[in-house]
């Protein structure tokens, strides 16, 4: 059975965070990673935060939701780059 997860990515930290946290109340079963703001908390997004969010999901398919369309760029690349 294929086991499905989450990651939620954001240019807002605080956005990740609320959102994974709302989530984890709902669905506790489900693997849910995120990534958000950058290192330095700005309004952002940090590629390796991303890629570390990727990794990190044991899920054997990951659903991914974003905010903006550059974090989706930067998902699509992590994707290429990841198994």
């Amino acid at each position: 059975m294929t086991k499905f997860g989450l990651i939620i990515v954001s240019h807002v930290s605080s956005i990740a965070d609320g959102i994974h946290e709302l989530l984890k109340e709902i669905a506790n079963n489900v693997p849910i990673t995120y990534a958000g703001g950058t290192d330095e908390s700005d309004v952002s997004f940090s590629f390796e935060k991303i890629n570390r969010a990727v990794a990190d999901n044991d899920a054997d398919e990951i659903f991914a939701f974003y905010n903006l369309g550059s974090a989706k760029m930067n998902l699509e690349m992590v994707i290429e780059m990841s198994d």
